[in-house]
């Protein structure tokens, strides 16, 4: 009977030999599986570990940007005082508190650039919208308040020097544009 049940396991025509070449294979095949899912780990946790790395990396970028821009703007609860005349055209008697605040910070922004601010005009019929003279200046500035002071006080600096080099005497000059000045 144990012949029977040897025969009954071997196919017609294989050996043990071919047995055993047949359990050698599949062990191997085994073994490359093995290695193959190895590499996938092996790169997902280097990925993973990648993408964590430039993650911290964006993070701490973001927040000193943050920390930088924080440090340019004015601190909360410190407000400035306005030295320079205010002119309203339209006499409408009432400024409102944005206005005032960005008029101050320009002010400030200005002295801050060696520059002092005389008067500020808000014009008839424009409501974010100011003109803005400068102590021993001829030109007065258009400016907008929806535009960061410390921004359009660097433009207005930038073009009271480009106007001094090319000996240039507009009546005015439009720093309402970022990066563009115009003057007429």
């Amino acid at each position: 009977m144990r012949g029977r049940e040897k025969t009954k396991r071997l196919k017609r025509g294989q050996t043990i030999a071919a047995e055993r070449e047949y359990v050698e294979s599949e062990s191997e095949r085994l073994k490359e599986r093995e290695k193959v899912h190895r590499k996938r780990t092996t790169s997902v946790v280097v990925a993973v570990m990648v993408l964590a790395v430039l993650g911290a990396l964006a993070y701490v970028t973001g927040k000193n940007a943050v920390q930088q821009y924080e440090s340019g703007a004015k601190p909360a609860g410190e407000t400035y005082e306005i030295k320079a005349q205010i002119v309203d055209e339209d006499n409408r008697g009432q400024i409102s508190t944005r206005v005032k605040d960005y008029i101050a910070q320009l002010e400030q922004d200005f002295a801050d650039l060696g520059y002092t601010v005389t008067q500020v005009t808000l014009p008839t019929g424009m409501s974010r919208e100011l003109y803005v003279d400068i102590g021993g200046e001829e030109v007065y500035f258009k400016v907008n308040t929806d535009r960061g002071t410390a921004v359009t006080a660097e433009d207005a600096a930038r073009m009271i020097k480009y106007l001094h080099e090319h000996d240039l005497r507009p009546t005015y000059v439009d720093v309402r544009v970022e990066g563009r000045a115009y003057y007429k």
